[in-house]
Parts: C-alpha cells; sequence; structure tokens
C-alpha cells in the first residue's frame, strides 16, 4: 500500500517526461488549488517536501542543500512586480532583478545561499518558483535556473473565499 505522501506526489504530477539533455526525467508539478505549475529536472531535486495543509504548493530538495518551491498565493495586497522586488531587497542581497507589468524575478543570496525567484501576477494570485542552492553547487544549478523558472504557468482564479 502506498503512503500519503508518495499518494498525494503521484496525484500532483502532472507529466514526466524525457529531457532532451543526457536523458534526464523533467518532472512537471501542476497545483491542484491554483493550477500553478513548473518543470523541473527530478534528479537536482529528489526528495519530496512536507505539503502544507493549505494546498498552495509543494517543495523538494536535495542531499547538497538544494531546494525548489513551486506554489501560489493571494495577491490581498495589491502587489506588483516593482513591490515584489522591493520585498526581496529589503530582506535578502538581492543581485539581479528584471521585471515586467505582470512579471518579477529577483536573485541573489539568502541565509548562505543563493536564490533565483520568478513570480508571476495573475488575477488576484501571483504564481511562483524559487529555487535556493548552496553557492559550492552552483555549476551543477546555475545554467538550469533559467529553463526552470521560465516554465512557471499560473492561470488567472480568484482565490477560494
Amino acid at each position: 500500500m502506498l503512503g500519503n505522501k508518495t499518494m498525494m506526489a503521484a496525484a500532483l504530477f502532472v507529466g514526466l517526461s524525457a529531457s532532451a539533455e543526457a536523458g534526464a526525467a523533467d518532472l512537471t508539478y501542476e497545483n491542484e488549488r491554483y493550477g500553478t505549475s513548473a518543470t523541473f529536472p527530478s534528479e537536482l531535486f529528489p526528495d519530496p517536501l512536507p505539503a502544507p495543509q493549505s494546498g498552495d504548493g509543494l517543495g523538494w530538495s536535495a542531499p547538497n542543500g538544494a531546494e525548489i518551491f513551486v506554489y501560489a498565493r493571494a495577491n490581498a495586497g495589491g502587489e506588483t512586480a516593482r513591490s515584489i522586488i522591493a520585498s526581496r531587497a529589503a530582506t535578502d542581497d538581492v543581485t539581479y532583478e528584471a521585471s515586467g507589468k505582470r512579471w518579477a524575478v529577483v536573485s541573489g543570496y539568502r541565509d548562505g545561499r543563493i536564490f533565483y525567484e520568478r513570480y508571476i501576477l495573475r488575477g488576484d494570485l501571483v504564481h511562483s518558483v524559487s529555487i535556493r542552492y548552496p553557492e559550492e553547487v552552483r555549476e551543477t544549478y546555475d545554467p538550469i535556473v533559467g529553463d526552470i523558472t521560465n516554465s512557471l504557468r499560473g492561470p488567472s482564479r480568484s482565490v477560494e473565499g
């Protein structure tokens, strides 16, 4: 019999496809509650983290300290791409930022690790993918953060009451 964690993870993965690079397996996760999705190499983030009770998203980790989180949250406070970047810069050492009207990318250092985050604003939701990893493994993760974060998708939906 499968454990709850395994059954939940299996139910939430919507795709498993072969990557063009070295036969790596990519996982596409789609959040049931908000429809947020992103694709990432499963071998670089092999360990599912405990699911939050809120159902807002999921995270995975690796033995080398890398983590990825795919989630959405309500945009009740009228967040904008610029305000998201300003918020990150207030608490983290931001070394890169870019934004448009409905998206933001921010990267830098948090708690001694590199972080790279992408946000897309749709309706009253903020969809996000966040990748964190130790600097000593940056040669593995730096080349893939763009592809992973550019795979982020999220529909316009109203937040459930």
